[in-house]
């Protein structure tokens, strides 16, 4: 499929389906001839690859533009910050499919970002949303609208209670519902050796948490954010898109997707931090060295799932925990074995002190 960019101060842009006009229109699936005249390139990109230089990354502008009008966002989106993040998985994954033969001899481990839609939290990706349509409505309080009867009069209403309003409110949350299908996240989390982990990702205590630098997690173009639970929290992180959003004339974006990182407060015992990701145009997501991921397809969860391959290199694996109710001696043994075999041989063995029976 082809791809279109424009070249500008701050990097590339990429075209994402919908341009603005010089005169302020916006135009959808704009054909060849008017993306041409207003000056996007086209090219096709080639399959992804492991990164292997250390240049410096591009900044995220929505985000930093985000931070300078509200610097308490600083402490409450908390990104890229470096040590080591643990992702529960069983020996299966491991052995088929993070360090699969193929990614070996590839010099990479390869995990996958599955649809939120299809992750344990009923709320995966709505707060943020919801929030932002909370922040408005408290924006036109107290005014007044005008709505035309079948009669033809016209009658003074709350704003809130407009029906266009209500109408738009909903549209809202339908797209913000259709919307978690195009957004993806690998999840880590920042404990190594946690009893509610083993049991719900790590195959009830018989699999492995495997430890991750962050620094070569950021050095290949992904983003690795804490997830936020504080329920005060997410509603301030909303309130300051909304209005960042639409006092700023750019209408920057960040390339993280906020709402990927708001979680119920239930779940935050995970300590959870994510490599967040979200469908760009051309059915692909796109990290900030520029690599085009394509969106694949398997079960998760019972259901057939879209999901993209994050690649890291092997270097990035420090650490491999072995959960509490493996033979723990035979799965030491096993597993040292196997990792010098492939030349892992810095990869430090460690055995959870979880009492899992």
């Amino acid at each position: 499929m082809k791809h279109y960019y424009k070249d500008s101060p701050n990097g590339k842009i990429w075209y994402p389906g919908t341009i603005m006009l010089e005169d302020g229109r916006s135009v959808f699936n704009p054909n060849e001839e008017l993306l041409d005249s207003e000056g996007w390139i086209p090219f096709e990109p080639g399959p992804p690859s492991l990164y292997t230089g250390n240049d410096p990354l591009a900044e995220d502008r929505g985000l930093n533009q985000l931070f300078i009008k509200y610097p308490e966002c600083k402490d409450i989106v908390k990104v890229n910050t470096p040590g080591i993040v643990y992702h529960y998985t069983t020996w299966d994954v491991l052995f088929k499919g993070i360090l699969s033969s193929e990614n070996i001899n590839n010099g990479r481990a390869v995990l996958r970002a599955y649809s939120v839609k299809y992750m344990n939290d009923a709320l995966e990706g709505l707060l943020i949303p919801r929030g932002i349509t909370k922040a408005e409505e408290r924006s036109i309080e107290g005014k007044e609208s005008v709505i035309v009867t079948k009669d033809g009069l016209q009658v003074r209403c709350p704003a809130t209670e407009n029906p266009l309003y209500k109408r738009r409110k909903e549209m809202q949350e339908a797209s913000a519902i259709q919307a978690l299908q195009k957004l993806f996240s690998v999840s880590f989390s920042k404990e190594s050796d946690l009893l509610p982990m083993w049991n719900y990702y790590g195959h009830g205590g018989h699999g492995l948490s495997i430890g991750f630098d962050a620094c070569h997690i950021v050095n290949q173009g992904y983003d690795l954010v804490d997830c936020i639970y504080n329920q005060k929290a997410i509603e301030t992180l909303a309130n300051f898109i909304f209005d960042s959003y639409h006092c700023n004339s750019e209408h920057l974006s960040p390339t993280i997707d906020l709402s990927i990182i708001s979680k119920d407060s239930h779940f935050e015992y995970e300590k959870e931090c994510r490599i967040p990701l979200r469908e760009h145009y051309g059915h692909c997501c796109i990290t900030k060295r520029n690599q085009f991921h394509p969106i694949k397809y398997d079960i998760k969860s019972g259901f057939i799932s879209p999901y993209v391959e994050v690649y890291l290199p092997v270097e990035a694996i420090k650490e491999i925990w072995i959960g509490p109710t493996n033979d723990i001696d035979l799965a030491e043994d096993s597993l040292s074995g196997w990792l010098h075999s492939i030349g892992m041989t810095w990869v430090k063995i460690k055995k959870s002190s979880a009492p899992l029976k």
